[in-house]
């Protein structure tokens, strides 16, 4: 499927809580990462909630790869243009009507595959040359009209099982799929669909021990649709705030996941205490 067929026709912690209780318009206003708030333990105590400095949430960022089609390939043309922050730490594996189902298709001259080094190489080689350690997948789109939600989720774990056989130490972290404007429909996507999508693929994370990261909610208004000043097609195209959001919801994410394996560490060295600032999220993959 090409773009103008798009155009016509991813968290396993608290996070995805988090953003669900924000509107969107709180992450376009913020700054920097939301600081953490302090958590009560067991026995309802609270305790403090180990600082995360701001270069530490850029460096989580380091020897990652965004991995996506044409709404990640927008976001790494986002990315580019601000090299000079940490969105510069980032690297992109993306391409016009790219999906799982093509990820899983030999590279030929007409097929669909991200370039890396000059050449199309399959997502799994070019991770492994690149030498990332974590990977964050958004696809959907493309795949919702080919294989459904059932089919996008086992090539989902199919592409993430690849991977590991060339990068066994590699993170994974889904992204959701955005809603579209009020009221547009291209055969299977539809923002009906699109939250059974997400909700497919958050259980997926849940399953499988990746990460998941929920900016469709962040991106929308009341009636779970997308905010139209964000779409640049009336589809599932985004606009630069947009992107805006996206950092700021991906920074939040970073934030979460570095507190709750410091609170994790501080909780190891003091097995006594018991609780902890994120004790209920889930695993770290």
């Amino acid at each position: 499927m090409n773009r103008s067929m798009i155009r016509t026709g991813c968290i396993v912690c608290a996070m995805a809580l988090v953003m669900a209780s924000r509107p969107a318009a709180a992450y376009a206003e913020l700054p920097g990462g939301a600081s953490a708030e302090p958590a009560a333990n067991a026995s309802g105590t609270a305790q403090a909630v180990p600082e995360i400095a701001p270069e530490e949430i850029d460096a989580f960022f380091d020897n990652t790869v965004f991995v996506g089609d044409s709404v990640m390939e927008d976001f790494r043309n986002y990315s580019f243009a601000r090299r000079d922050t940490w969105l510069g730490r980032l690297q992109f594996l993306a391409a016009v009507s790219f999906s799982t189902y093509s990820a899983l298709r030999p590279v030929t001259a007409k097929s669909i595959h991200p370039v890396y080094a000059g050449q199309k190489r399959l997502v799994e080689d070019s991770i492994a040359l690149m030498g990332a350690k974590k990977v964050f997948m958004l696809f959907g789109p493309n795949d919702i009209n080919i294989t459904g939600i059932k089919g996008t989720a086992a090539n989902y774990v199919e592409l993430a099982n690849r991977i590991k056989a060339q990068s066994p130490d590699v993170e994974f972290h889904i992204m959701s799929m955005p809603y579209t404007v009020k009221g547009h429909r291209d055969y299977n996507l539809y923002n009906d669909n699109i939250r059974k999508y997400n909700e497919t693929m958050k259980n997926l994370a849940a399953e499988q021990g990746w990460g998941f990261v929920d900016i469709a909610t962040p991106l929308a208004d009341e009636n779970g649709d997308l905010i139209e000043s964000y779409s640049s097609d009336r589809d599932i195209h985004l606009r630069r705030a947009a992107y805006d959001v996206w950092s700021q919801v991906l920074r939040d994410y970073a934030k979460e996941r570095l507190t709750k394996a410091a609170a994790e560490a501080e909780a190891a060295k003091n097995p006594g205490v018991s609780g902890g600032p994120l004790g209920a999220a889930g695993p770290l993959s």
